[in-house]
């Protein structure tokens, strides 16, 4: 019988792990995913698989210490399981953009690539983790975040340095002893249809286990761009009380776009085996195996062959009182990735004057070295006020920059091409300091903070989007600001929220202003509080902005480093939502681009939607 067990549950997973096979190119993008046959099983056959006896209480991984927790002073943002079932965010790239100062490079519509930055960053300055395995990009200096959806997530943590945005994602476990699942639905205007559903069982074999299915399509600008996301994810765990146990995560997402000149059949795959134990009260160890890959249609020139990168690493997090410490050390195997990666992180939080904390990061790469370091400081609030700082400097290197460049070299653009096809800097050396102080009386709360970057040299992102993108100089110091207000309204329930992110120069990818503003209202009714609503109207912007891009015929002379760069115009997105839980029901509704701003767009000839409504479900259910 056991083995009947193990045959079928093996037998699942590669089920699953086919459901997203690269489609025909001819085959149309906004086809549903067929339930495959061996899922197709009765009642009772499921049953037995899926509802052994429940347990009394669940089991669950030991955490790995976060380090500092979220605030304005610390640039640190944190979305929990509850939070993420009420943002307004479908996709990890609209929940990072909420990030002040974020910058969200979008290639058009959903199913076109996407990345985030901060500060005017470049490649190999995006790192994302996910439960400690590192999400690295397999074909661009940052990582394409269109690759990676919302469902089956309980926690996105978001830290922006000044040289860097670190993103860290922990997968759903079951934390209740009866199997739920959250359904989400929504549809909307230019044909975009969402389904997500994630069911998290906390015995299925002796193990826990989590299981995704995620989508999102839509037919595009002027219904003529249709795009899809789609995905799947299983994680399956065994636990030996609550010290820690075994895992395997299967992940794979895919890419379809009508986009002319990006690529339009791109699958990923990632897979790690972990296993993770409490030592003792306060020491944590962890060791995993995995690998990821990705695969592009097969007359893509530049996608049409597979990329495959394994990845071991070994983590430790130690935790007693006040202090706490995290090291890791990765090897990724070269091939356009460093070799190792090494890093170290601690600090002492919530004493009595003020927390620190800080890390040292080290990568070897087949030929040379990068090293960097950061340090942060946060006081204690005294009569209101609270003072910060942060330093951090050091070099970093950008992966894939010799295959990206000798697929620019092989475009045969026109024109003088001196100054763009020599070889890339890998490394590039980088400083950032952040000051300043935040005053809170009751509920409202002011911050602001003085902004100072130095770069040796500012690589392009590597992504589809900027294939042509340069290497230019780093254009000696930059300084600015920062604000942010948070203040409640004289009517109850309602707050205002802003930030404004200024530069006394702009830079390609860092526009002079970036800014932000929403006006929310949060109230819980009935005795119950089985009744809540949100509601949200607010604004995001930012002023025209320099890519790293030459513009062959320049209308307007937009130089840095004595080249014509091109820009794009000012973006400007007023969205507001309103969203009800009755129960467990949440209904929502989503606005984008109220204003029907024309020239949103962040790369030449890639528009994004004039304007977008969408409405729709999130309902958890238990047992």
């Amino acid at each position: 019988m056991a083995g009947a067990l193990c045959v079928r549950f093996i037998s699942i997973i590669l089920t699953f792990w086919g459901i997203l096979t690269p489609c025909n190119t001819n085959a149309q993008i906004a086809d549903t995913i067929q339930a495959p046959d061996s899922l197709k099983a009765s009642p009772d056959s499921l049953d037995q698989i899926l509802s052994d006896s429940l347990p009394e209480s669940v089991d669950t991984f030991p955490r790995f210490p976060s380090g500092i927790k979220p605030s304005q002073e610390g640039a640190v943002w944190i979305w929990d399981r509850d939070a993420l079932m009420t943002n307004r965010a479908l996709t990890l790239a609209e929940l990072v953009d909420q990030v002040p100062g974020v910058i969200l490079l979008k290639g058009g519509d959903y199913g076109t690539p996407v990345s985030a930055i901060a500060f005017g960053v470049g490649g190999g300055r995006v790192k994302i983790f996910w439960d400690g395995f590192e999400w690295v990009s397999l074909d661009g200096g940052l990582a394409d975040l269109s690759r990676i959806g919302l469902g089956g997530i309980d926690e996105v943590r978001v830290e922006r340095y000044p040289g860097e945005l670190r993103i860290e994602i922990r997968t759903r476990e079951p934390t209740d002893p009866e199997p739920s699942s959250t359904v989400e639905v929504g549809t909307g205007d230019l044909g975009t249809n969402l389904l997500r559903g994630v069911l998290a069982h906390p015995n299925t074999l002796g193990g826990a286990l989590t299981f995704t299915l995620d989508r999102l399509d839509t037919r595009g600008p002027r219904l003529a761009a249709a795009g899809a996301l789609s995905g799947i994810g299983l994680r399956y765990s065994l636990t030996r009380g609550d010290r820690g146990g075994l895992s395997l995560d299967l992940r794979r997402f895919a890419t379809r776009t009508d986009v002319n000149e990006l690529p339009t059949d791109i699958t990923r795959n990632d897979w790690n085996l972990k296993g993770r134990w409490r030592f003792t009260d306060n020491l944590i160890g962890e060791a995993y195996w995995g690998a990821s890959s990705l695969i592009g249609n097969a007359k893509d020139p530049f996608y049409g062959i597979g990329i495959k990168r394994s990845q071991l690493g070994i983590r430790a997090g130690y935790e007693r009182g006040v202090f706490w410490g995290k090291a890791a050390a990765r090897y990724l195997g070269s091939g356009g990735l460093p070799v190792r990666s090494y890093e170290i992180a601690g600090g002492v939080s919530h004493l009595p004057l003020l927390s620190i904390d800080g890390s040292v990061r080290m990568e070897q790469w087949s030929h040379d070295n990068s090293h960097s370091w950061r340090a942060r400081a946060i006081t204690s609030s005294i009569s209101g006020v609270s003072l910060f700082a942060s330093y951090e400097n050091g070099s970093t290197g950008s992966p894939f920059v010799p295959r990206f460049r000798e697929h620019l070299q092989s475009l045969e653009l026109e024109g003088n091409t001196d100054e763009y096809d020599a070889p890339v800097a890998k490394f590039t050396e980088r400083t950032g300091i952040r000051a300043g102080a935040t005053f809170t009386w009751r509920s409202l709360s002011l911050s602001g903070a003085w902004l100072s970057i130095e770069a040796d040299s500012l690589l392009p992102l590597g992504l589809a989007l900027d294939r042509d993108g340069v290497t230019l100089g780093g254009g000696g110091p930059q300084t600015g600001y920062e604000l942010s207000v948070s203040m409640p309204l004289p009517i109850s329930g309602f707050r205002i929220e802003t930030n404004l992110q200024s530069w006394n120069k702009e830079q390609p990818y860092l526009p002079k202003r970036v800014w932000d503003g929403s006006i929310t209202y949060h109230g819980i009714f009935k005795e119950s509080n089985n009744l809540e609503l949100w509601g949200t109207i607010g604004v995001t912007s930012r002023d025209p902005m320099l890519l790293r891009i030459i513009d062959q015929n320049p209308l307007v002379s937009s130089t840095s480093d004595n080249l014509d760069l091109l820009r794009v115009p000012m973006y400007q997105d007023w969205f507001m939502q309103i969203q009800v839980r009755i129960v467990t029901v949440n209904v929502f509704v989503r606005w984008d681009n109220i204003m029907r701003k024309r020239d949103n767009l962040d790369f030449p000839n890639h528009n994004q939607p004039r304007s977008r409504t969408m409405y729709g479900i999130r309902w958890t259910m238990n047992n």
